[in-house]
């Protein structure tokens, strides 16, 4: 063969090598799948129904899967595949609407989570992948579980030596707080804070010792959430 026909058939394969790559490029383009918008509550109240919606957009719709995972990407806790009902497993089972519409779109209708009791136990990262037969996409974003206390209280008691100890306390309160007390603009420092778990929620105390005042003060107390680390 001489080296003109070499060169000859070379430029050819070259040729159809680019013109087979930009055709597979233009149709990963037209086939993607790509998620829009991921709507997951940065915070959300403790009993009060929320939804997690994942709004996605999809040129080709075969073999279309839509899955939610918590935490660590692999805990699959939500999977919905177009014509079929919708399934829970593991943290959200019986814990999700599954007959909530999130879209009239028949590939899209089933895509969000209407959790109908969220607990302390929910708080965590939300991964939503969608998936073809020809690609995927994911987005992740975190969501915390507050739950307020059922009670506040304040209250102060007197000792015989003219000094007086502040209390105050809260009750089921979530994620577990820090707690401290002011008089004025100042933290009393020498507080005593104490805390104790029951039920998945939270009683925290702080006392404080101080001395008799001989003018009217403020006693503010605050109590300051925590956002728990990932299991």
């Amino acid at each position: 063969m001489s080296l003109a026909k070499q060169r000859s058939d070379f430029a050819m394969c070259m040729q159809t090598f680019i013109l087979l790559s930009i055709y597979f490029l233009t149709l990963d383009l037209v086939t993607c799948v790509k998620i829009n918008r991921l709507e997951v509550p940065e915070v959300a109240h403790l009993g009060t129904p929320i939804v997690l919606d994942c709004d996605y957009s999809v040129e080709r719709d075969e073999g279309l899967v839509v899955k939610w995972f918590f935490n660590d990407r692999k805990t699959l806790i939500y999977q919905w595949i177009p014509h079929t009902k919708p399934v829970t497993l593991g943290v959200l089972k019986g814990r999700v609407n599954l007959d909530y519409s999130a879209s009239s779109d028949i590939n899209s209708i089933h895509r969000a989570l209407q959790i109908t009791k969220p607990g302390p136990d929910l708080s965590g990262n939300y991964t939503c992948a969608v998936s073809s037969y020809f690609s995927e996409d994911r987005k992740t974003k975190s969501m915390l579980i507050v739950d307020p206390g059922k009670s506040l209280e304040l209250k102060q008691e007197f000792h015989e030596n003219g000094n007086r100890k502040i209390i105050c306390s809260a009750e089921g309160v979530f994620p577990q707080p820090s707690m401290n007390i002011h008089i004025n603009n100042s933290e009393v420092n020498n507080s005593v804070f104490s805390v104790h778990k029951r039920a998945g929620l939270f009683d925290v105390q702080v006392m404080a010792d101080v001395p008799l005042l001989t003018s009217p003060k403020n006693f503010p107390a605050n109590y300051i959430f925590h956002k728990p680390t990932s299991r």
